[in-house]
């Protein structure tokens, strides 16, 4: 850079020097300055086009790069909502299955708990008639023990049958 600042400079020092012998000099440094800036420009041209050919075959590479990432995320994308799909399938067949499980059981309960009632009634019916039997029994041992425990009174058969029916009933 320096380099170029000094060749710059020549021109401007050779005019401020004051001597007018011959512009020949001046213009065979303007020629010098003009080939040299030709050139430069000339190889940093092709510089510039080999810069720019690899930032273009770099800035492609990574387009292609970039390419091929959106089109793994898209089928990614789309192997997700597949499975969505399967997976919202899945679920209706499961709530589907569960209500029926739930169902199932629900009458199971019932039919179990009819059956127990069914059990608790006829228990129930069981246990009162062997308390009436019991009270029965002894409504009679009671009965019989008053009467063969007083022997003034004497009562014939038939008597007694009545009364034990009498206090049965």
């Amino acid at each position: 850079m320096l380099r170029y600042v000094v060749l710059l400079m020549i021109p401007i020092l050779s005019f401020a020097s004051g001597t007018e012998n011959t512009d020949i000099f001046q213009r065979l440094i303007n020629f010098f300055l003009f080939a040299g800036l030709f050139y430069y420009l000339l190889v940093s041209k092709f510089k510039i086009q080999n810069i720019f050919k690899n930032r273009k075959s770099s800035i492609a590479d990574r387009l292609n790069a970039i390419q091929e990432k959106l089109k793994e995320s898209k089928n990614q994308k789309n192997i997700a909502l597949e499975k969505l799909e399967e997976a919202k399938v899945n679920a209706k067949a499961f709530l589907a299955t569960s209500q029926k499980e739930s169902e199932m059981l629900l009458e199971k309960i019932k039919s179990d708990l009819q059956i127990e009632l069914e059990n608790l009634e006829k228990s129930h019916k069981d246990q009162i008639d062997i308390e009436r039997r019991k009270m029965v029994r002894q409504v009679v041992s009671e009965v019989l023990e008053g009467l063969f425990s007083a022997d003034s009174i004497k009562i014939d058969r038939n008597k007694f049958v009545d009364i034990i029916l009498k206090k049965v009933a």
